[in-house]
């Protein structure tokens, strides 16, 4: 399917919102979502606001009710995704008093109650930390992003992600055939000749990349690398991508750099204008044009 340019309405049609095309919508997540179609989102890659941030365009939601406040939008999450469909959440847990918050775990464990299947937890390692500002802490390096679908059927193409072998094994094997040994053991006897594939090898689920440095007008914008890591990932050519916090847009660039449709949602018509810049500068993939 074409993928069209880019619109920017500012109201959700009353007839609902359509995932054949790309688009981006300002509004309220919970509002906006009710009116798309059951099981019409491939995948949905967001990152909400953190609780008691973003107060000047969010509000700041209290750690305490941020479980309440979410469940409501990730069941309409649900209901829009496909049976085989993700949903990535990124999020990371303040501090407060002294010790980390409990509501991102309190989170994870409700979503698993409402009926998603929580898959997997990817560590997004950051290359370029920012210092805390607490002298009993040190850096921040990483944030989690939560992997939960509603069946085990989800797409999943690990091939689309490979990357360069860093592992000792690889050469360690090509010594050992040199010398005419057989040993392809490690110090705990599992069989390492299985293992080796070549120079591309299937990832772990720590994304390594630096925060994004571009400077906009918005205090958390993703790096692109990190949406576009889930999309290759999770979705095929022409799937949707849905993002119901878009802030600066950086799902639906990836989507739209990738030949996906996108769908961005975003309470701030400030950080709205701000996304359709970016995107108006985004050219389409190859095979859309």
């Amino acid at each position: 399917m074409q993928q069209n340019e880019t619109r920017v309405p500012w109201v959700a049609p009353p007839s609902g919102i359509a995932m054949g095309i790309s688009a981006v919508y300002a509004g309220n997540a919970s509002t906006m979502l009710t009116v798309l179609e059951d099981d019409s989102v491939d995948l949905v890659v967001t990152s909400p606001p953190y609780a008691e941030r973003r107060k000047k365009a969010y509000g700041g939601i209290p750690a305490e009710k941020y479980v309440e406040w979410f469940l409501p939008i990730s069941a309409e999450l649900r209901r829009v995704l496909k049976p085989t469909g993700s949903f990535v959440l990124n999020i990371k847990e303040g501090t407060h008093d002294g010790e980390r918050q409990t509501y991102v775990y309190e989170l994870a464990l409700a979503l698993r109650r409402q009926g998603w299947l929580w898959v997997d937890e990817f560590v997004w390692h950051k290359t370029n930390p920012f210092p805390t500002g607490n002298q009993n802490r040190l850096k921040d390096g990483f944030e989690r992003c939560y992997h939960f679908a509603k069946t085990k059927n989800f797409k999943f193409f690990p091939d689309a992600v490979r990357t360069k072998s860093a592992s000792k094994w690889a050469g360690d094997n090509e010594r050992r055939k040199n010398k005419g040994a057989h040993r392809t053991t490690n110090g705990s006897g599992m069989n390492m000749s299985r293992r080796i594939t070549g120079d591309l090898v299937r990832p772990s689920n720590v994304v390594t990349m630096p925060s994004s440095s571009i400077n906009i007008e918005h205090p958390a914008v993703f790096p692109l690398g990190l949406p576009e890591f889930f999309i290759r990932l999770m979705t095929e050519e022409a799937d949707a991508v849905l993002d119901p916090f878009m802030g600066s847009g950086s799902t639906a660039i990836a989507a739209r750099g990738l030949g996906r449709r996108y769908l961005g949602l975003e309470l701030s018509e400030e950080y709205l204008e701000l996304s359709a810049k970016r995107l108006a500068r985004t050219p389409l993939s190859r095979n859309q044009r």
